[in-house]
């Protein structure tokens, strides 16, 4: 795999492209209009927001705690052309950022579209023109002459020849390191957000900034969960290159560090979007959820595929990986598709042996068409795995709750390290987002304590440790709530699991989910 190399264009330059006779077919062919008539996304939380907003005061409900001071920062997808001429997908649409900043009791709300070379063309052509991923999730047809189109109009000049990883909507998950804010999309590499802060201290962000890869060192795209290390805060990343090479690097204090790459050898997993960090390893689901892009050209149109007789697989790199390196595998019992781990830690078994324990909720089926977020959506269930390095065989899997509770969350100082408490978002309620929260004891595999969104819909509790904790769960969980008009970033005590504070915001936020929280002095150090 090459090392990156970024196309060089000119939005100034960027030449009108009038709609043609492929963009018609195209357009017949996709039917967006009548599709998303009927498409389980056409609910309030999935309509884009098309305002952006700059420090505008929020009311607040509640107190809010002395100790929560800092940016509280959530990405997802927003199209940002109405009408729009493609289907309507959770994962569809350009990226943008919620901002909430909290300082001395107050806060104030900004939101802004994640402007990567991909949008800033979109929006300098007038309308959406690259391939989505509704597209390859359901188009069949369609898609394949989408992709032709596009080709025509990069042959005439008028579209410029980017990458696939230069094309990432940066809208899947926000996250900080070492003075930097990275918008991240796994398919695509990451993209550093400029940052500045004015005299009273607010910080500014417009979603500006550019594609990072660390001056070309970086190979393939960049994980929309990288892992970091709690004690050093170096930045792991996994992700899949072309062909479903498993691609793993180091990012050290902002700086390259090292990467490798490794052969997953049997076929094509459809996505690796998250895994674990382990003191001495990294773990990775090779899911039964297959890709193969001659799926576009078969009945249900779609690259994906859940093979019922494949048995999910544990791969384990060395945390200090070389090339050469080889993966070692470990094959579960059942089938199985993973969006988000909960954490896992390594610990002595019987006689001595080397063992590997994982939390994860995981998916015993899958449709091709990826309805996530949506009531079609298969539940999932909550497992633990026990991997034996010995003997190179899973010893224990067992379900903890069968219960479709996903994109979980935990204090971020124990990654990799024993936990008990995890937070789970409880999406069985009526299929769409989250309709509360349940605390999970890991360590005595118990419920602990449930809360309730009524009637409003979350995407993630994300936990914020205390500036002093004494304990792993003394702490908040924050979300941003939905409903029909209106949006509240709530503010729930993780100890206790109950509210605090309500921040009720200026204008709706649509569904999203994945966040990240800043403090005073990291937003100081961006």
């Amino acid at each position: 795999m090459a090392p990156a190399k970024l196309t060089t264009f000119s939005i100034d330059q960027q030449p009108p492209v009038p709609v043609d006779e492929y963009d018609f077919r195209v357009f017949k062919l996709l039917d967006a209009a009548n599709h998303n008539r009927v498409s389980l996304y056409t609910v309030p939380g999935q309509m884009p927001v098309h305002n952006e907003l700059s420090h505008i005061e929020v009311q607040v409900s509640g107190t809010l705690p002395d100790d929560l001071e800092g940016v509280y920062l959530r990405n997802g997808t927003n199209i940002q052309f109405t009408p729009t001429n493609i289907r309507l997908h959770s994962f569809s649409g350009a990226g943008m950022i919620h901002q909430v900043q909290i300082r001395n009791g107050t806060a104030t709300y900004s939101n802004f579209y994640v402007r990567t070379p991909r949008f800033e063309i979109e929006r300098k052509i007038g309308r959406e023109v690259f391939v989505e991923f509704s597209d390859i999730a359901g188009a069949g047809t369609a898609a394949l002459e989408k992709i032709k189109a596009l080709q025509t109009k990069v042959k005439k000049g008028l579209v410029p020849e980017f990458s696939q990883y230069e094309l990432t909507p940066g809208s899947t998950s926000i996250r900080y390191h070492s003075g930097r804010l990275y918008c991240l999309q796994e398919t695509g590499y990451a993209f550093v957000l400029e940052a500045h802060r004015c005299e009273d201290s607010k910080l500014m962000l417009d979603g500006r900034g550019h594609l990072e890869t660390w001056n070309g060192e970086w190979e393939g795209p960049f994980s929309a969960h990288p892992r970091f290390d709690p004690v050093t805060g170096d930045m792991y990343n996994l992700s899949l290159g072309d062909k479903s090479v498993i691609m793993a690097g180091r990012i050290s204090k902002g700086l390259w560090h090292s990467q490798a790459s490794f052969d997953q050898t049997n076929g094509e997993m459809s996505w690796l979007h998250d895994f674990f960090l382990t003191e001495n390893y990294i773990i990775f689901p090779d899911i039964s959820m297959r890709r193969d892009f001659s799926g576009l050209s078969k009945e249900v149109g779609s690259i994906f595929s859940f093979e019922h007789k494949y048995p999910m697989r544990w791969g384990i790199i060395p945390r200090k990986f070389e090339s050469g390196d080889q993966v070692q595998w470990f094959t579960t019992q059942n089938p199985s598709s993973i969006w988000h781990v909960i954490n896992g830690w390594e610990k002595t078994g019987p006689n001595g042996s080397r063992q590997i324990i994982l939390f994860s909720p995981c998916f015993e089926d899958y449709p091709p068409d990826v309805p996530i977020h949506t009531p079609a959506e298969p539940h999932a269930k909550v497992k633990t795995w026990t991997l034996d390095l010995d003997s190179g065989k899973v010893v224990d899997e067992q379900v903890l709750l069968d219960h479709h509770y996903e994109r979980p969350s935990l204090n971020l100082d124990y990654v990799g390290l024993p936990s008990r408490y995890c937070y789970l978002l409880d999406e069985e309620c009526d299929g769409y987002m989250g309709k509360g929260v349940l605390k999970y004891d890991m360590i005595a595999k118990k419920e602990v304590a449930y809360f309730s969104y009524g009637d409003m819909y979350g995407g993630e509790a994300y936990y914020v440790p205390k500036s002093n904790a004494r304990s792993e769960d003394d702490g908040y969980l924050l979300d941003i709530l939905m409903t029909g008009e209106n949006s509240e970033l709530i503010v729930i005590d993780a100890t206790a699991m109950k509210e605090l504070a309500r921040l009720h915001l200026p204008q709706r936020v649509p569904f999203g989910v994945h966040a990240t929280w800043l403090t005073k002095d990291e937003v100081t150090s961006l």
